[in-house]
């Protein structure tokens, strides 16, 4: 796949928890690059599903939404059809729903779609499941985040208190193990380390340490 003709790409991928949208946003301001956040496009679907009362296990119903879905991304906003819904979008049920409604091909086949779009449109970096291996395999930077799963239901817990949401750490704990399963195991795009991914273990690592690893490997591509 040729890259695009200014294009600099960087994708980020990884399980739930481990950081990958706090990670790239921050790296993204730090080195004036476009952020793309791919699971909150993955949410807009969820939450449009949601809304309009539609069965989340009845994919071809999904599917037959997806035409009247217009997702548009403005720097740190995510809008549906017009309607910024970037807080609404951040809910517990939210995430559960996702999960569902990801593993869809229609789905994944239209945002995907679209994320190689944007990734089109100069120096990006992206985050999500299947960056690497899907949407920008051409990318010059290719990073995998994890994290033990403790550390990763403990920081989730903690993302949707700040929010006020409520955290029964145990659930988020066996949610994030179910999503894991799901996630790694479905037929289309799974969850993967392509064998180029610079793998980084967030566990005992602070945000901004998960920064400087990111920009030195930005940087050492760049020469």
């Amino acid at each position: 796949m040729p890259h695009p003709p200014t294009g600099f790409a960087v994708a980020i991928d990884g399980p739930g928890g481990v950081g990958k949208s706090t990670n790239a946003k921050a790296v993204a301001y730090r080195l004036g690059m476009t952020y793309i956040d791919t699971g909150a496009m993955y949410r807009a679907v969820a939450l449009y599903a949601t809304r309009h009362g539609i069965n989340l296990h009845d994919e071809a119903a999904i599917a037959a939404s997806l035409p009247n879905i217009n997702i548009f991304l403005y720097k740190q906003q995510i809008l549906l059809n017009g309607e910024d819904i970037t807080l609404d979008i951040r809910t517990q049920a939210i995430s559960e729903s996702t999960s569902i409604i990801a593993s869809y091909i229609p789905v994944r086949e239209k945002l995907v779609a679209e994320q190689k779009k944007l990734a089109a449109t100069g120096e990006i970096i992206m985050d999500g499941r299947d960056i690497a291996s899907q949407v920008l395999p051409w990318a010059q930077v290719k990073i995998y985040l994890d994290a033990d799963i403790d550390v990763r239901a403990a920081r989730r817990a903690a993302d949707l208190a700040a929010k006020g949401h409520p955290a029964d750490i145990i659930k988020i704990r066996e949610e994030i193990i179910t999503r894991d399963h799901r996630d790694k195991t479905r037929a289309h795009s799974p969850l993967i380390r392509t064998p180029d991914a610079i793998y980084i273990d967030t566990s005992n690592m602070t945000p901004g340490e998960v920064v400087e690893r990111i920009v030195g490997h930005i940087q050492s591509a760049r020469g």
